[in-house]
């Protein structure tokens, strides 16, 4: 009995060793390229979702928002709310924003877009928005009449906007329209971020807020608070209500909004090719084994009518597929992780929404891999039950 069960393990040995070499490395080699293109479209689809939400966190929300309590307008003190909040551990940074209701003219066109009043030295802690500058300078604390513009409302000659076709450039002059009064800024600089929601936005600094609307003085609409580390939002919420921070806190997964339909979005078109990247890896290997019992059917005929069962027979099939799964799913990961992975780490995908690199989650990887072994071993399955179904003197005498 354990003699027998031996055989399939010495069977697949022996086909092994005695296989053309080539034929065998090109078979790998495929199986190689299926596991890839599984990796592949998970990593940039995951790449995709990490870089929106990423630059929803580093360029608008922050890992944390406190917007005004309930019933209420403004965060009033919001020096003190800022200072409080940086006092709680895990906490990198936290700037105040008053967003200035209101609109831009610029050449008889009038626009309606967010202008936001900031401390820019500690916004820069905040966000990344002085990191994306494209042209011109970060507004500088005290600047009493200089902004900055997002992308989509500065615009380009090349990528026409309604709002500005010909482009507003540094050192052009805007009218920001607050109450019905004309308020003229001259343009410091132009940012872009690739996240719609952040290039439609315009920085004046506090300074300028309580030139324009004194009114606003010493209040905020919301306070942006960094993280040191992403995934522990709400341990940071729950430090800072019992630290007593005021207002309402938010973390970022629910400010989301359109990241999240973005992110659904990929991931049911992630989850549709991992099916057909699975499907693929199936094909291959069941045409393998198919081509292979095919080929090899005296020799199978012959080792039915000495003896050896069918179903080790269809072990030594099953286990063939194993060996070329294992094998391609272990050259797929050395091409991937040795060529294909850091080379788009070093140079990303330069999209409409942002950069976007690879992106691959350990347990996601594990699954794949172990998946595409098991899938390859069922498909091997299929072609050696139909190969052990024959008549023993047919397959021995090829008809």
């Amino acid at each position: 009995m354990k003699t027998s069960k031996r055989i399939p393990f010495f069977l697949i040995v022996r086909h092994v060793r005695h296989s053309n070499k080539g034929t065998l490395a090109l078979i790998v080699f495929l199986m190689a390229i299926a596991f890839i293109n599984l990796l592949f479209i998970n990593s940039l689809f995951s790449g995709v979702v990490e870089s929106n939400e990423s630059q929803l966190i580093n360029t608008k929300t922050g890992n944390v928002m406190i917007t005004p309590a309930k019933g209420a307008d403004f965060i009033n003190n919001p020096a003190a709310v800022v200072k409080a909040v940086d006092k709680v551990p895990g906490v990198q940074a936290s700037a105040a924003e008053t967003l200035l209701p209101g609109s831009i003219e610029f050449g008889g066109t009038r626009g309606n877009f967010d202008v936001t009043a900031i401390d820019p030295t500690t916004q820069e802690k905040a966000t990344t928005v002085s990191q994306k500058m494209t042209a011109g300078s970060y507004l500088k604390p005290g600047d009493t009449n200089g902004i900055i513009l997002g992308d989509t409302i500065a615009g380009k000659k090349e990528n026409d906007t309604d709002f500005a076709p010909n482009g507003i450039k540094v050192g052009d002059t805007v009218n920001v329209i607050t109450d019905s009064t004309s308020h003229p800024f001259v343009v410091r600089g132009v940012f872009k971020t690739k996240f719609n929601g952040t290039d439609d936005r315009a920085f004046v600094t506090n300074a300028a807020l309580n030139k324009i609307a004194p009114a606003l003085q010493g209040k905020a609409t919301d306070v942006v608070v960094r993280a040191d580390h992403r995934g522990n939002e709400d341990k940071l919420v729950d430090e800072m209500k019992a630290a007593g921070v005021p207002g309402t806190l938010r973390t970022w997964q629910q400010l989301a909004g359109s990241v999240r339909e973005i992110t659904s979005s990929f991931v049911t078109i992630n989850a549709l090719m991992t099916v057909v990247g699975f499907f693929i890896a199936a094909v291959t290997i069941f045409i393998i084994i198919y081509v292979d019992v095919t080929h090899r059917r005296q020799e199978v005929g012959i080792l039915r009518a000495i003896g050896v069962r069918s179903p080790l027979v269809v072990m030594t099939y099953v286990l063939q597929a194993a060996v070329y799964s294992f094998l391609g799913v272990a050259m797929g990961t050395v091409l991937y992780f040795a060529i294909i992975f850091p080379y788009f780490k070093a140079f990303p995908f330069k999209i409409p929404i942002g950069d976007v690199s690879l992106s691959i989650i350990p347990w996601d990887y594990l699954f794949r891999a172990f998946t595409v072994v098991a899938v390859g071993m069922l498909s091997g399955l299929i072609p050696a039950l139909i190969g052990t179904r024959r008549p023993i003197l047919d397959d021995i005498l090829n008809r």
